[in-house]
Parts: C-alpha cells; structure tokens; sequence
C-alpha cells in the first residue's frame, strides 16, 4: 500500500504487533478500516510456507479475521510438526503486512490453540490500516535506541537492517534448502541468528516492559524465554543472547513492580561447552539450532516464527542452506549432548 520496495531486512527490522490502545503500547495503532482485498490477497498469498510435514494446513476468513490453523494427524509426532508450521504461517503473516505497510495482532486461543471438529486452531489474525508507527513512516532501518542504546557483543557483526531483495515477493517463494549460492560466512551467520530473534526497535506494551526493546519475531504477551537459540561449530555449542541481561527473578521483579528492566539490547553469542554434534549436523560444518523451553504448541509457533525468518533471511544472503524439524528420537539423541529440547535447525 505504500508504494514502497521493502526489503526482507526492513520488513524484518519493521514488524510489530499493533492495536488499538496507546501509541507505544505496542508501537503499532490501529486504524479502524480494512486494507484493499488485494492487499489481503497478498497476504493470503504468503501462507505458502515452505514445508517439513504432509499434514494439512488450514487459514480461513472470518468476521474480519484471518483464522491459522491444520486438521488433526493421528500421529503425535506429525502433530508437533504442524504447529510449527502453522508458526510459520503466524511470521509470514505479520512480515507481509509490514511489508504491505498494514497493521495486524494475532489473538491468543490457548497455549496450545483449540481444538475442535478434528482442526486446531493455532490463532487469529486481525488485519487493520494503521498510523505510521515509525515517525512519519511505517517503515525503519534504525537500530533500538536511544533510551536504552543498542550494545553491539564482541562476538557477531552488525546485522544489516536493509538490502535490496523485496520482501513480499519473496515470502511465498521459499524453500527448506538450497545448493546454489556460497558457504555461510561469520558475518552471514551473525545476520541469520538476528533474522532469527534479533533486537528491533519497537517498544513491547510500554505499561509492563518499560524501553523493552522488540525482537524480529512476535512474544506471548511480551513473555521473552519460551524459546531459546543456539549455535554449533567448530564443535563448540554457543547461545544467542540479545540483551546484555539475564531474565532473572530480579529482571521479573523489577518490570513488574516499578516498570523498569535491567540491561540493554545487543546481538552476541557466549560459550555454552564443546559438543560433537557432527552426527546430527547433515553433513554441514556449522548449525543454528531452535529449542523450546516448554512443552507447549506457543513455544513451537515460536520456533516457527524463527525458521520463516532464517529461510527468508538465507533467500536474501543468497547462501547455501538446509533445513529440518528434528524428529523425537533425533531430539533425544541431542539432549544426550547437551543440546536440550531442540526442534528445528538450518545447516550451513
């Protein structure tokens, strides 16, 4: 709607919820009218996720929402797949209407969505015109800041916050893997592991999370640890970290009684131990690997809202990939070496 080329990086730097209450509740307000139904054409259209699973998806519309969801496999494990799938239809969502310049908010239905008549529904999207949400544009290429400054770590590069591959166009064209650029570089492994839970410059409900800066993909209520990522090489495992502070009881205590969090936003990884995980690695040097930290269908959303974002970031470096939802056996045998709880992966 803007007219605007947006790029996956800007789309990616852009996104945010949006609502209709105070205008940094979530950095996004809310207008009260529909966008053209070519623009939720091509937002429809984005739901072409790439796929791990032959399970099938659903999306419906109705009372001006866009409901998410698959039928019900008999199989637990087939289960587990679709809802990270269904995660992947939430991002592309949210990163269509940045890029078409619109607003959206997707409506909780249960940790683990609803279940009903042999479909899960895994969420609702409501879909509005919005105020420019970044100054006098919807769009930014700025990092978080100032109030509380973006610290770079001494261990990843500057992501890019821009490049010049279009978004929209892009999201219904990706694939789990691809042969045909060169090897991952640091500064390409720096940039996905951004793409995948970066700092943005969004603010997250102001009233609870006071200059807690957003990320690239969407939180349950503002909630910041159901999900973790990881980095393999060189046989060493590290985590992605993207702010200078643990999420502590004291962190908790602090946001809730007096609205205020400790420690800024930044981009870096630390050393957790070293760990052979070549077996699991298909036959790749490097991973980043996304692990849910509860048994939950919102922490494997949120595993899905990371791996549409690293496949689409992989598109834009034009780098050879892979990718993979891991099967339960093949989770085990990682939790043996001290990779916990890990779903899904992209090799490089």
């Amino acid at each position: 709607m803007s007219g605007e080329v947006v790029s996956i990086e800007k789309a990616l730097n852009s996104r945010c919820s949006s609502g209709f209450g105070p205008r940094k509740s979530h950095f996004g307000t809310f207008v009260n009218k529909r966008p053209p139904e070519t623009v939720i054409d091509q937002i429809i259209n984005c739901l072409n996720i790439p796929r791990f699973s032959t399970g099938k998806l659903l999306h419906w519309l109705e009372d001006e929402y866009l409901f998410l969801g698959f039928e019900n496999p008999k199989n637990p494990s087939a289960e587990r797949v679709l809802h990270v799938e269904s995660g992947m239809q939430h991002e592309a969502v949210y990163l269509a209407c940045a890029a078409e310049a619109v607003g959206t908010c997707a409506h909780n239905l249960g940790t683990d969505g609803t279940s009903k008549e042999g479909k899960t529904t895994t969420t609702k999207h409501r879909i509005l015109e919005i105020i420019d949400p970044y100054g006098a544009s919807k769009f930014t290429t700025r990092a978080p800041g100032p109030e509380k400054p973006f610290f770079l770590g001494k261990n990843l590069t500057t992501p890019s916050r821009d490049s010049g591959i279009e978004c929209v166009t892009q999201l219904p064209k990706l694939t789990t893997s691809s042969r045909s650029g060169p090897p991952a570089t640091e500064r390409d492994m720096s940039q996905l592991l951004w793409a995948a839970r970066g700092r943005t410059p969004h603010f997250i409900t102001i009233d609870r999370w006071k200059h807690m800066w957003g990320l690239t993909v969407p939180t349950w209520g503002g909630v910041q640890d159901y999900t973790s990522v990881y980095l393999v090489k060189s046989r060493k495992l590290y985590r992605y970290v993207n702010w200078t502070k643990e999420f502590s009881l004291m962190n908790r205590t602090l946001r809730e009684k007096l609205g205020w969090t400790r420690g800024n936003p930044t981009h870096d990884i630390r050393f957790v131990g070293n760990v052979d995980a070549s077996p699991h690695l298909n036959g790749h040097e490097k991973a980043i690997v996304l692990c849910q930290n509860e048994g939950t269908g919102r922490a494997l959303w949120e595993i899905g809202y990371m791996l549409e974002n690293m496949l689409l970031q992989a598109t834009s470096l034009g780098i050879s990939y892979e990718s993979k939802v891991f099967s339960v056996d093949e989770a085990s045998e990682l939790n043996e070496i001290g990779v916990a709880n890990a779903v899904a992966a992209v090799f490089m």
